[in-house]
């Protein structure tokens, strides 16, 4: 019987300790604790976006000058070039212009992305600011791309307001493209409007 309430003894004083010892902290606070922070792609992109623009700017080549059926993950091209069409999908979420090269002979055409809704993920592939070593996992990879597009709308798209009157003007438009079959895919990165 001795033994019995030492036991129960021992098993109240082990329950008041680990009591005292926790601690209830507000949810969102962890990191001041952890010292883990929680992954911000809309942070990181916003403060990246100065150096990988000017990244993708300064190493675009001409369409004349590489490739188109092989641009990989990506590449920085830069196209002037009449607007031959205007394109507005998905409640007017997913809009694009055809442009028409000025001294291009080739057969591809040229597609540039205006967002709101961006596909794939050439911004992130072409610069080399942050590469997959700088992130946690693949959920943060793919969370940077996604906020790299969302800047490419914020800071370059939707400033610029474009809808169908952009037909027939010319443009100027540096970014990160990619091919398939036929047609290049521009994500820009810098639009001039003449």
């Amino acid at each position: 019987m001795k033994g019995k309430i030492i036991g129960v003894i021992i098993i109240i004083a082990l329950a008041v300790f680990v009591a005292k010892s926790a601690m209830v902290i507000d949810k969102g606070t962890e990191g001041q604790y952890t010292g883990v922070v929680a992954f911000d792609a809309h942070a990181s992109s916003g403060s990246d976006w100065g150096k990988i623009s000017s990244e993708i700017a300064s190493k675009a080549a001409d369409i004349n000058a590489v490739d188109l059926k092989d641009l990989g993950n990506g590449k920085a091209l830069k196209i002037k070039g009449t607007v031959s069409e205007y394109s507005s999908k998905a409640n007017g979420k997913r809009n694009t212009i055809n442009v028409v090269p000025e001294n291009y002979s080739g057969n591809m055409s040229f597609t540039i992305q205006l967002g709101s809704i961006y596909t794939g993920t050439s911004v992130r592939d072409v610069q080399t600011v942050k590469g997959f070593g700088d992130f946690t996992n693949q959920t943060e990879w793919s969370q940077y791309a996604k906020a790299l597009n969302t800047q490419v709308d914020n800071e370059v798209v939707t400033p610029l307001a474009i809808n169908d009157s952009i037909k027939g003007k010319t443009v100027e438009i540096i970014g990160a493209a990619t091919s398939s079959g036929n047609t290049v895919t521009v994500t820009p990165v810098s639009i001039v409007i003449e």
